[in-house]
């Protein structure tokens, strides 16, 4: 019995009609400009081999590609993030595909719901938005491993990473609190994050350990960028001198980074005036006027632990059996904070001193 021919290959289309393996490819697929006799001899040759192209693989699931979904791509925070990711996974051939949500939680959803239809190989969302009941009627659609960062949800087949920044911003808190301030107010991100939530808590917390009401500390939420930052501490510097604080706290860096040029817009000195702590460490802020006191996130490493978490998951392990990944973050100090100046302070706040 005479055995099976075997099946013809692009090379062997490419071999006959004398020319490349890319220009077979070309013509085949019609995606580039082909001369009309090379095209010819492409043709007849794969008439004359029996030529079939092998069953259509799409692009993303040859490349194992991972859905990247950040709320600001403009953040130099979500770009480290990004990296780690692509570091961590290139070894592996896992391709990031970045999709920008705009701190819009209804263009998230819209993304999500696309790549439930999608042959994506995972999917890791930085600093969602969504409500949880929303994201959890999401995930029961996405038959791919999700990981979330920087947010906490209870369910088996979701893994979290989470900074510990109520920890953190307690520990920045207790630092002002430290140096004589008593009035520190709180620039907080958008309404719907978790991790301004966060934040606030444990600057709440350190305040009511010390007697301070923290009540009062509070600003609207704002966009967390640059410009964000410079109209609530406008705002906050339109109150009377004998209202305003000596210290504040920002949901971020940019945040933080518009603080500093209101303040100097007001004819104001930091930290003569006013001390300002930023959130996260990114690159430019040791080259701010002055250099920043800032809460140093491990960004990249955070990349790092999704893609190593989400390509366990891509393999059939379980997630973390808590649920979720704690990362811990440091206080940098630099030059933006100092001693409260003197004859600001609050005598309507009793401060433990005992406690700090």
């Amino acid at each position: 019995m005479k055995a099976d021919r075997p099946r013809p290959s692009i090379s062997d289309v490419a071999q006959q009609a004398g020319v490349s393996p890319a220009t077979v490819s070309r013509v085949l697929n019609n995606t580039a400009a082909v001369r009309d006799a090379v095209r010819q001899r492409v043709l007849l040759a794969v008439s004359d081999l029996g030529y079939q192209a092998p069953p259509y693989t799409s692009a993303p699931a040859r490349l194992n590609s991972i859905a990247l979904l950040i709320p600001d791509i403009l953040n130099p925070y979500f770009t480290e993030v990004v990296r780690g990711v692509q570091t961590e996974g290139s070894a592996d051939g896992f391709m990031p595909l970045v999709l920008d949500t705009n701190e819009d939680p209804d263009l998230e959803q819209s993304f999500l719901r696309t790549l439930a239809n999608q042959p994506v190989s995972g999917i890791i969302a930085v600093g969602s938005r969504i409500s949880n009941s929303n994201l959890i009627s999401i995930r029961s659609h996405l038959s791919t491993p999700l990981v979330i960062l920087n947010r906490i949800i209870h369910l088996p087949n979701i893994a979290c990473i989470v900074v510990d920044l109520e920890n953190a911003t307690y520990r920045a808190t207790r630092h002002l609190l430290d140096l004589g301030h008593t009035r520190i107010a709180f620039l907080p991100g958008p309404a719907l994050s978790e991790t301004s939530n966060l934040r606030r808590r444990g600057m709440e917390k350190a305040l009511t350990e010390c007697g301070v009401d923290p009540s009062r500390a509070i600003s609207p939420a704002s966009f967390p960028d640059i410009d964000g930052g410079f109209q609530a501490m406008s705002a906050i510097l339109a109150a009377p001198t004998g209202e305003r604080p000596t210290a504040v706290l920002c949901y971020n860096d940019l945040m933080a980074m518009g603080a500093l040029h209101a303040i100097r817009s007001h004819h104001l000195r930091c930290p003569e005036d006013i001390s300002v702590i930023g959130i996260d460490n990114i690159a430019m802020t040791a080259h701010t006027n002055p250099p920043l006191t800032t809460l140093s996130v491990p960004k990249k490493h955070l990349g790092r632990i999704a893609m190593t978490l989400l390509r366990r998951m891509i393999a059939g392990h379980p997630p973390p059996e808590d649920g979720y990944t704690l990362v811990e973050c440091t206080l940098l100090l630099r030059e933006s904070t100092g001693p409260c100046p003197r004859g600001t302070m609050d005598t309507k706040q009793e401060v433990n001193v005992s406690k700090i």
